[in-house]
This record gives structure tokens, C-alpha cells and sequence, in this order.
């Protein structure tokens, strides 16, 4: 049976459930044995084809819901246990329960941080609805609910994910940053080919690709060598000459999705550099790299990437008229530094330990 935005409701005779797709995708099942819905655990990525199952009739998956007839996917999410919903699930019925508060741009923000950092997402998010239903019944305004939003965050996740700092994630994130770990080249055929260097994924961290233009490259440019053998066999393409194989090399510091390999020397060197630059900082004096700090890179400055209550058309007049120097103020920078000394003397040792010579700086 067909229902809204290209969902269907089929039934599967076999084991007598009712299955929800989306675009053929499967979403949500319904097992009538013990009148419970599931997300399924693949959700949107197991496809079926949906013309080869009988209908649901009308009544049947009302009955199945509970007396309603579904015209959102929020109808479904809500009868499915919250421990299966992922942090995207959970932020839409929290849309739909407190539009007030939630069409906020400080608050929504506040609130998806939060359910993006908690370690038991569904948790969070019942302790959400239990402040938001608070401060709907007390009418509280939205300076108040975004204190405790950020307050009830603290409480569960154990540190103030709110505080201004230059971002490093531990582990890979997958958007726009950069990937640092320790790596090992095991085929120098090609360097560029991710089969031939070992990654020691467990040891990597990722860095937003704006901080690393405007508070790395001036470390990373002045000690990437290009004639180090890793970097110099970075295939960038094959060709054909006259029958002859001509092979083409990546030169210089990669932006995206290459290696960019530096011996642990160099690390030790860019971790000196940086520590000098930490002094010359706090101390108010000149060295070869603070000047270069107050130089605009990227493509927005550390307060509009973590901008709290911009709207995107704010955002766009700001990078319209974005300004030549960097304002961020350096106790970040002064911070920044000091937990990216410690998490690269980190892969040092443990990677040296492990066999692993090389620390890769790839982009997005």
C-alpha cells in the first residue's frame, strides 16, 4: 500500500510481519506476534522490490498503529523503542514534540551537540524531553531552556562540549577534515594507493580542514619535503607515449584525499616549532609564525565555524565581506596547540613502538 512521500507498506507472508520502505529501502518492521514496531538495523540500505509483496490493508495497519493512520515517518519513529533511533531520528521527534524551542537556532544547535556527543544517545534524549516538557509547563523562555540544555549536557556527558576551542576530534570523522595518524609504507609502487600504507587507524585524529589552514599549514608547508621517497611516488596518473608507460607524480603538500607523509623527525621539529610559537604567544613576541597566524586562511574563521545562532544567510554575508586577518583570540590558539603536542607525541611513541615510521596528514 502506498502511503506518503514514496513510503509503502507491505506485508512478508513468511514470517507474518509488516514491513515499511522508503523509496524500496527498508525502514521499520512490524512483528504482529508481540505488537511491537523495530527499526530495522539496516535501515535504508537493504532494498527490496516492493511489487513483489502483498499489500496491508487499511485497517490492518492501523490496528498495527495503534489506532492511527501514518502520514509522517515521525508516526513510525515514535513506536519503535528510542535505543534504536540514531541521533537524526531522535532530533526530528524532538522538532515536531517542541517546535517553540527547537526552531531556535542556539537551542537546536545546543541540542544536537549534545545528542551527537553522548555515549548513549537515546538516554540523553529522554532526559530532553523530560526538561523540555519542564519548561514547557513553567513557559520558560528560551535563554533559560538553552542554560539547561547546556547545563543537563554537562551533567551527562561529564565536559562542557560548549566551550569555545579549535576543534580535535579523536577518531575519523568523515566531513570536511583532515585525517592525521601514523603510517607505514609497505609498497612504493605507489603511494597513493591506499592498499600500499598501512594506517594505525586507532591512533588517528581529525582536525576541521579550516584550523589546519589557518594554525598548521604554516608548520606543515615549511617541513613537507617533497624528495622524501613516500611523497615522491604519489602516482597522480598513467599515460601512453608512443606504446610508452609515462607516469605522472603528485607534487608538493596535497589538499585532498592524498598522503602527505612527514618522518617522526619532522613531526619533532613542526612540535618544537609550535612549542616556541606557544611562548612567543604568551610572552607577546614575534617569530617566524605568529605573523603568518594573523593571516586570513580557509574559509571562515574559528568563531563562524562554531557560530552559535547565525542564520545561513548571516553566514554568507560574513564570507562575502570576510576579513584579511585572523581575530581568533590566542588563548585558543595557545590552547589548540597544547592538545595537538600532546596527541602527536602520542602517535609517536605508540606508533614507533608499533613499527609504524611516517605520520600522514590527509585532507578531505
Amino acid at each position: 500500500m502506498k502511503l506518503f512521500d514514496n513510503y509503502d507498506v507491505v506485508r512478508f507472508p513468511e514470517e507474518n510481519k509488516i514491513l515499511v520502505t522508503h523509496e524500496g529501502y527498508l525502514y521499520f518492521i512490524y512483528d504482529p506476534k508481540y505488537e511491537s514496531w523495530r527499526k530495522h538495523e539496516n535501515a535504508g540500505y537493504d532494498h527490496i522490490t516492493v511489487s513483489n509483496y502483498p499489500d496491508v490493508s487499511r485497517e490492518e495497519l492501523i490496528k498495527a498503529m495503534g489506532g492511527i493512520f501514518p502520514s509522517k515517518a515521525t508516526n513510525f519513529l515514535r513506536l519503535c523503542n528510542p535505543c534504536q533511533l540514531n541521533v537524526g531520528n531522535l532530533l526530528s521527534l524532538l522538532e515536531e514534540d517542541y517546535p517553540e524551542y527547537l526552531a531556535d537556532h542556539a537551542i537546536h544547535y545546543a541540542v544536537r551537540e549534545f545528542l551527537s556527543e553522548s555515549a548513549i544517545c537515546y538516554k540523553s534524549y529522554l532526559e530532553l524531553k523530560k526538561l523540555l516538557d519542564g519548561a514547557l509547563a513553567q513557559n520558560q523562555h528560551q535563554e533559560s531552556v538553552l542554560c539547561q540544555v547546556r547545563d543537563l549536557s554537562f551533567c551527562i556527558i561529564g565536559r562542557d562540549i560548549f566551550k569555545a576551542e579549535i576543534g580535535i576530534v579523536d577518531g575519523h570523522d568523515c566531513s570536511s577534515y583532515f585525517w592525521i595518524m601514523p603510517v607505514r609504507v609497505i609498497d612504493y609502487t605507489n603511494t597513493d594507493e591506499l592498499d600500499n600504507v598501512a594506517e594505525m587507524r586507532h591512533a588517528e585524529i581529525s582536525i576541521e580542514e579550516d584550523d589546519v589552514a589557518q594554525y598548521l599549514t604554516p608548520f606543515l608547508y615549511k617541513y613537507f619535503d617533497e624528495d622524501l621517497k613516500a611523497n615522491k611516488v604519489r602516482v597522480d596518473s598513467y599515460g601512453s607515449d608512443d606504446g610508452d608507460e609515462q607516469i605522472e607524480y603528485k607534487k608538493g603538500f596535497e589538499w585532498y584525499l592524498t598522503h602527505n607523509f612527514y618522518t617522526f623527525e619532522a613531526v619533532s621539529m613542526i612540535i618544537s616549532d609550535i612549542r616556541d610559537t606557544i611562548d612567543a604567544l604568551s610572552a607577546g613576541r614575534e617569530n617566524e609564525f605568529t605573523a603568518k597566524l594573523r593571516e586570513k586562511r580557509g574559509t571562515a574563521t574559528h568563531q563562524l565555524i562554531y557560530a552559535k545562532g547565525l542564520s545561513e544567510a548571516q553566514i554568507k554575508e560574513y564570507n562575502d565581506n570576510r576579513p584579511k586577518e585572523d581575530d581568533t583570540a590566542k588563548e585558543l590558539i595557545i590552547d589548540f596547540y597544547q592538545r595537538f603536542i600532546y596527541r602527536m607525541e602520542y602517535m609517536l611513541k605508540v606508533g614507533g613502538e608499533n613499527g609504524y615510521d611516517l605520520i600522514s596528514f590527509m585532507g578531505p
